[in-house]
């Protein structure tokens, strides 16, 4: 026979569970978020900005030559992934290389994130690898994050990947789940008091 402390412990849980079920944690991968590019000196870039959805991520040609389509040209990708509860990374993935490409930089800024599960994106940091030819470095804003890549000619030749790391907040649980819980508790005490009750009885 189960006790009315193990009842209450076995409510108290579920309730719990329910509460904060909305309190997931921010991750941006599934995301929604705007992307656009940037040039400075030699370098070119050709993208096609706009609101992508994770995983149909944007990709970018830089060059010269801007002719990725061809074969010619530095080719990049976008992808995200979750590395735990409030961290997450961006990984640009390259291929190919420039010529006449230095000095200069390019830039990479995705922005107004519509996070998975609510929450925030806290900052982004540099993690690990290279790029060819070129220094990288990311920065948040509060709103976009900004990842440049600096130097002469890019050289990704096999292939170069730089990742990023994103930090993430939690979403805030919604009043409602609150009162759910608060609710909740309640119904249970009337339940306890009622069965102790008729067991007296």
């Amino acid at each position: 026979m189960t006790s009315p402390r193990k009842n209450l412990a076995i409510g108290l849980v579920t309730a719990l569970s329910l509460a904060f079920a909305a309190a997931a944690n921010a991750t941006i991968v599934g995301s929604t978020y705007d992307f656009s590019a940037s040039s400075t000196g030699n370098t070119a870039i050709d993208t096609l900005a706009g609101t992508f959805t994770d995983p149909v991520n944007a990709g970018i040609c830089v060059g010269p030559p801007v002719a990725c389509s061809s074969g010619a040209g530095l080719s990049g990708s976008v992808a995200f992934a979750n590395v735990s509860p409030h961290q997450d990374t961006i990984t640009f993935t390259f291929y190919g290389s420039t010529s006449g490409a230095g000095p200069g930089s390019f830039s990479l800024d995705l922005g107004n994130f519509q996070t998975t599960g609510g929450g925030s994106i806290l900052g982004v940091s540099y993690a690990s690898g290279t790029l060819g030819g070129a220094s990288s470095t990311g920065a948040w804003d509060g709103t976009f994050a900004s990842f440049t890549f600096t130097g002469g000619d890019y050289d990704a030749i096999g292939g170069n990947t730089v990742v990023f790391n994103v930090d993430t907040t939690r979403a805030v649980p919604e009043p409602g789940s609150f009162f759910m819980l608060m609710g909740g508790l309640g119904l249970l005490g009337l339940g306890l008091i009622a069965r102790r009750k008729l067991q007296r009885d």
